[in-house]
Parts: structure tokens; C-alpha cells; sequence
């Protein structure tokens, strides 16, 4: 990911069960910079966000995996 160049990626986190989780993943990733929720959908449990940089990913998987919702593979 080149530095300032936004992306759009889609993270398997198998412990969504609920839109309920789908709201703390949104919250908890609101705490992240350079990382915007998308969307979320409880059938596939992925969520999916834009994030501008590989450190903002990276912050955003910890900060998921610290909620209880660790991205599946990573």
C-alpha cells in the first residue's frame, strides 16, 4: 500500500454473530486514525473499512483483536 493512497479491504472476523458486533466493530474502529468503517454483514462475518497506510491496518487488527473480534488469518 503506497503511503496517502486509500484502500479499500474487507476482514473475515469470525466472531461476528450479531449486528450487535457489527456496532462495536464500527465503534471500536472509529478509535483508529486513518482507518473508516464501511460496512458490516453478520451472514459472511467480514466487515470492511478504508484505511490509508499498512500501519493504520495493522493498528486496526489489534484494535479489533482487543474487542474480542480478532480478523481471521492475521
Amino acid at each position: 500500500m503506497e503511503v496517502g493512497q486509500v484502500e479499500t479491504v474487507t476482514l473475515g472476523i469470525p466472531n461476528i454473530s450479531c449486528h450487535h458486533c457489527i456496532m462495536t466493530i464500527q465503534r471500536e474502529s472509529g478509535f483508529v486514525s486513518g482507518a473508516d468503517f464501511v460496512s458490516g454483514d453478520v451472514e459472511t462475518r467480514t466487515a470492511t473499512f478504508r484505511v490509508e497506510s499498512g500501519e493504520a491496518l495493522t493498528t486496526l487488527k489489534a484494535t479489533l483483536a482487543e474487542a474480542g473480534y480478532p480478523v481471521a488469518g492475521a
